[in-house]
């Protein structure tokens, strides 16, 4: 249909959002022009002006794609209860400073062995090996960098790092030695996992750090700057960020864990006493206690370890009437399946001679099971109308 066919509505409309995107453009250029040097310097070329427009939206855009994430996470479309963020850490409240030690160690820590591989977002701006330089003003946006003031602090501060190097005339900044040309540019919990069972030998697991306040990272960081130098501390959460009360600790050296387990008396939190251990022998007490079917593995959410903090079986809970029953999650898989059953539901669908299957009402099904041992196999099944 040519634009002589189209209905006058439509052509009305068409006139009318045709003129919206003008009067935008206008609005744009207006700008420009009115931010340009009043002694009548050059204006910026119409690619410039473009680009400038293609750059506010796609600020527009990350905007939206943040905002759509947010939703994605509060509305589960797996049927899981809403997603919450419970993690009370709150930056805001430190004083801001222009120390270079400080700005380095935080930025250096941004970027190394023990935090990169584990951090998703970073590692995607870096690629992986491919190691790409990151903007220093999308660093700076991080709660944690908020404080270093004035900016240009922090691009002195990295001008003497002994890891990090910056590019792009001082706006960006990447590693000085990329990581392994193994680590691809997509993010891979697998890789994650070779990097945290490096760090293993030299980190300790610790619990009894109680509920958590807005500066509980920063006041356990604390805690072990006497003990260290520390690489990492990470607050152990559920799926919903809710904290613990335990922590993972990756020091600098083994001698430095070691001295640390070492310790006697052992210190304490708050005047209460810390459960403290090597975090080796923290994960292969799991691993024993899932062996004996007293915890199940959470392999089921990816994550490859024990799920804590949960209590239960949440599977033996929702079939009804397993409240009771202590036996092992594995003895009670065993003798569902020798029933037939498979996540509390029959594994095989009966049919008839030709191939129809057969559909039985709920107080049948429940007869057949109870007297199986005396059924001829007689009754009558009622059959699914193919045609229907």
């Amino acid at each position: 249909m040519s634009d002589e066919q189209k209905p006058a509505t439509t052509q009305a409309v068409n006139a009318e959002a045709e003129k919206d995107v003008q009067n935008v453009l206008a609005e744009l250029k207006g700008e420009a022009e009115a931010e340009a040097p009043a002694n009548g310097a050059e204006k910026k070329d119409e690619d410039a002006e473009e680009a400038r427009i293609v750059a506010a939206a796609a600020k527009l855009g990350e905007q939206s794609a943040k905002a759509e994430e947010t939703s994605a996470q509060e509305h589960d479309n797996r049927g899981r209860r809403p997603y919450r963020n419970n993690s009370k850490f709150d930056p805001s409240n430190q004083k801001e400073t222009d120390d270079p030690v400080e700005i380095r160690k935080q930025v250096e820590f941004y970027f190394s062995d023990s935090n990169l591989p584990m951090d998703k977002f970073l590692f995607s701006k870096v690629g992986g090996s491919k190691n790409n330089a990151v903007p220093l003003d999308l660093l700076h946006s991080f709660k944690r960098m908020r404080r270093f003031q004035p900016f240009s602090a922090i691009v002195e501060a990295l001008k003497s790092s002994e890891t990090l190097e910056l590019t792009e005339n001082d706006t960006c900044v990447r590693r000085k030695t990329p990581l392994p040309e193994s680590v691809s540019e997509n993010h891979d919990p697998t890789v994650a996992k070779v990097f945290e069972d490096k760090a293993m030998s030299r980190s300790i697991y610790a619990k009894g750090f109680g509920e958590e306040q807005p500066s509980t990272q920063l006041d356990i960081e604390a805690f072990f700057a006497p003990y260290g130098p520390v690489n990492a501390i990470r607050l152990r959460r559920t799926h919903d960020k809710l904290f613990k009360g335990s922590v993972f600790v990756e020091f600098a050296s083994e001698e430095k864990q070691k001295a640390f387990l070492e310790l006697d008396p052992k210190p304490q939190w708050k005047s209460e006493d810390l459960l403290i251990k090597s975090k080796k022998d923290y994960c292969e007490e799991k691993v024993r206690e899932i062996e004996a079917g007293r915890i199940r593995p959470s392999g089921s959410r990816g994550r490859g370890g024990p799920r804590g903090g949960r209590g239960g079986n949440r599977r033996g809970d929702r079939r009804g009437g397993r409240g009771g029953d202590n036996r092992d999650w594995r003895e009670r898989r065993t003798e569902d399946q020798k029933k037939g059953f498979s996540n509390g539901r029959p594994r095989d669908i009966q049919k008839d001679s030709r191939g129809v299957p057969v559909v039985q009402s709920t107080a049948e099904a429940g007869q057949k099971r109870g007297r199986e041992d005396e059924s001829n196999g007689d009754h009558p099944a009622k059959k699914v109308d193919v045609k229907e």
